[in-house]
């Protein structure tokens, strides 16, 4: 199951960032929209791949929405212990490129020219952060945890899963989650290759 999930959240990664560009012009209410039409497809794309009939669509998305919500929760909070992470590891010569930590996408020495990873110096903590902020090892430990209590939840929905569907449905519930997911990222290359070629 954690698996599939990872494949899921994998195969969005690259829809997401391509998509910040875009999403950047656009006022809450259209991304709200384009939310919930991709809410309504995904809907309809695992209630048919399940085979859920409407009694079993009745009963399982509730507690699929529920899960979902929880899950992004967690996600946040190990969004913002990484960001604090970040923060805390200080460049130790700021007018040296390649040395320090950078954030989330930033590349490191990779360039056209070749792979210059080995080359870049090693991350300086800082030993006097700005304000009052977790030491970094409590800041693992807080990012650490929420990959466990995601796997709890997961855990716990899915035997939640399984009194209201089939295992059969189940199994086709994770197998569809993936599929749609692969489904939205090749819309989505499919798009800008036709907006390339125009």
């Amino acid at each position: 199951m954690n698996r599939s999930l990872l494949v899921i959240l994998l195969s969005l990664l690259p829809f997401w960032a391509m998509a910040q560009d875009a999403r950047a012009h656009k006022t809450d209410q259209e991304r709200r929209a384009e939310r919930e039409a991709i809410r309504a497809q995904k809907v309809a794309f695992i209630t048919q791949e399940a085979g859920f009939s409407a009694e079993d669509a009745e009963k399982f998305w509730p507690l699929y929405n529920e899960l979902e919500q929880k899950v992004r929760e967690v996600g946040h909070e190990r969004g913002k212990a990484k960001a604090e992470m970040y923060r805390l590891l200080q460049p130790f010569h700021t007018n040296y490129p390649g040395k320090g930590t950078e954030p989330a996408g930033v590349s490191q020495g990779r360039t056209k020219a070749g792979d210059h990873r080995a080359q870049a110096q090693p991350v300086i903590l800082d030993e006097h952060p700005k304000g009052s902020p977790a030491p970094v090892d409590k800041l693992l430990e807080e990012y650490i945890l929420t990959f466990e209590k995601e796997t709890r939840l997961r855990s716990e929905y899915h035997r939640m899963f399984l009194k209201v569907l089939t295992a059969e449905q189940v199994a086709r519930l994770y197998i569809a989650e993936e599929r749609f997911s692969n489904k939205l990222f090749r819309d989505y290359i499919d798009r800008k290759l036709e907006q390339k070629e125009k």
